[in-house]
């Protein structure tokens, strides 16, 4: 069965944790993440949030074209791309859930400086003012209907089965 599974989030939050243990080519589940797309158009991506958007909604077109689920992560802090991909899911007749990552402040500060890439020196963490300010623009501005799932009180497995559950329904 097709599906889309939708995590909006802080950055450190564990959506591409969640995204690559749910990823699997041979049973046709995509990883789609959205910040993937931020480096095609610039180096700060804020004044092209609607194409870096529009291009991932397409992506996630033409996988459920190809028959693929699809994982599809990012902060979302504009929810008209959840939108439009809740759109291209029905109109392919793909169930789709969004699911909002919840954490504590205190727990995304401690992992921004321990996430991929950060102690091996390949990229800075986002820091202090950069987190707080996305999670206060998150935490102020829910998606309704969303799916509450806090990857700080339940493990890994425990968010995934929660997450296959929710389509059981």
């Amino acid at each position: 069965m097709q599906r889309v599974i939708i995590l909006r989030g802080t950055p450190a939050s564990g959506k591409t944790t969640i995204a690559k243990k749910f990823r699997n080519f041979e049973e046709k589940v995509a990883w789609l993440k959205v910040d993937n797309f931020k480096d095609f158009f610039a180096d700060d991506s804020s004044a092209a949030l609607e194409y870096v958007n529009g291009a991932a909604v397409a992506t996630l077109r033409y996988l459920l074209d190809k028959g693929f689920s699809v994982v599809m992560d990012g902060v979302f802090q504009d929810t008209a791309a959840i939108d439009e991909a809740l759109k291209v899911a029905e109109s392919k007749n793909v169930t789709a859930k969004v699911f909002e990552l919840q954490v504590s402040l205190d727990t995304l500060l401690d992992r921004d400086k321990i996430r991929e890439g950060v102690p091996e020196g390949l990229r800075p963490p986002l820091g202090g003012e950069t987190i707080t300010k996305i999670f206060n623009k998150l935490k102020e501005n829910p998606y309704p209907e969303s799916i509450p799932l806090d990857t700080e009180k339940n493990t890994l497995d425990q968010c995934i089965e929660l997450i296959s559950k929710e389509f059981e329904k």
